[in-house]
């Protein structure tokens, strides 16, 4: 018979194998169901108000009214998650039955995640067991994040771009068999800012700083959660935009275009090319890399400052279609 103590080790050693974001959090919510036995349990990221960059924006989970898990005391829920958030600490609603309980998740220190947990009872055991498991997963988050993303801007970076180009394969395969991929695609997109090393040679590297940090501000307040944002390096930035219609795909990427052209007024005007191909299961991540960078490369030997769809640019006959080797995989 083993004891609870080897089976919360054993928990524990599954938690800290994990080296990517996404396994880390469904390791971390399948040890707290095991050992916890909550009505419900999720990780909410914190993300901050597009429009003053200072709100703390309250997930949507606690604003819908047909919410099973939050109805009739979905204010009081919400208090509570914002309570953590604000002051840092756990909080939980004693006064409500269910508890619901929250604890900040830190980074840098500041909550970059809470975990909410939602108990017909909470006990001393069961606090403690949370605070433990949450500081666990806190720690190997920073040793996570600090692997896949970009020490500058926060994106993440060019390591993290194989994995979650898997992750998009593998839900093609899904999309596939709903039978929807003629209306919707993922899609590749490469830009980099047009003479930005004129920027540089004219106003310094810690202003070109400055402008790629913009720039990563209005990506955020334009693309979704579920949008991958990636800075390969410099000036060169990679998005995996989340299944949408050529449409929609090329107005989101104007609507970005447009509003990091505005966004430093008159004192300068910051343009970008956009190469962008469509993702397919069949084609690997060498191949769309080549062929969104051969459109971008083709928007820079003709004027810069737009966005071409690589399909587009071979039908039209700007660019011919090369068959590449797709038995070398570089990611």
């Amino acid at each position: 018979m083993r004891t609870d103590l080897e089976v919360i080790l054993d928990s524990l050693v599954r938690l800290t194998e994990q080296r990517q974001l996404g396994s880390l959090t469904k390791s971390l919510l399948s040890t707290v169901q095991q050992f916890v036995t909550p009505l419900d349990v999720q990780i909410f990221d914190i993300h901050i108000s597009s429009s003053e960059l200072e709100e703390v924006a309250l997930p949507e989970f606690f604003c819908l009214s047909d919410n099973p898990y939050v109805d009739g005391s979905s204010e009081l829920g919400a208090a509570c998650f914002m309570k953590c958030v604000s002051s840092q600490s756990i909080c939980y609603s004693s006064d409500l039955v269910p508890v619901q309980v929250a604890i900040p998740i830190m980074l840098n220190s500041c909550v970059v995640k809470v975990l909410w947990v939602k108990l017909e009872h909470l006990t001393d055991h069961n606090l403690s067991l949370l605070k433990g498991l949450a500081k666990v997963f806190e720690n190997f988050l920073a040793i996570v994040i600090e692997c896949e993303t970009d020490e500058l801007t926060g994106l993440l970076n060019r390591k993290a771009f194989g994995s979650r180009l898997r992750a998009v394969n593998t839900n093609l395969v899904s999309i596939e068999q709903a039978k929807v991929q003629q209306l919707k695609h993922y899609w590749l997109c490469i830009f980099d800012i047009d003479k930005f090393k004129l920027i540089n040679d004219s106003f310094g590297h810690l202003y070109g700083d400055e402008i790629l940090l913009d720039l990563v501000k209005v990506m955020r307040s334009v693309f979704d959660d579920d949008d991958a944002m990636f800075r390969f390096g410099g000036d060169e930035f990679v998005l995996l935009i989340a299944p949408s219609t050529k449409h929609q795909m090329l107005a989101k990427c104007q609507s970005f275009c447009d509003r990091l052209y505005r966004f430093h007024g008159e004192k300068i005007q910051v343009t970008v090319s956009m190469g962008i191909t469509q993702v397919c299961s069949d084609k690997q991540a060498n191949t769309l890399l080549i062929q969104a960078d051969k459109a971008l490369y083709y928007i820079k030997e003709t004027g810069r400052d737009r966005i071409e769809v690589y399909a587009d640019l071979v039908s039209r006959g700007a660019l011919i279609e090369k068959k590449f080797d797709d038995d070398i995989e570089i990611f």
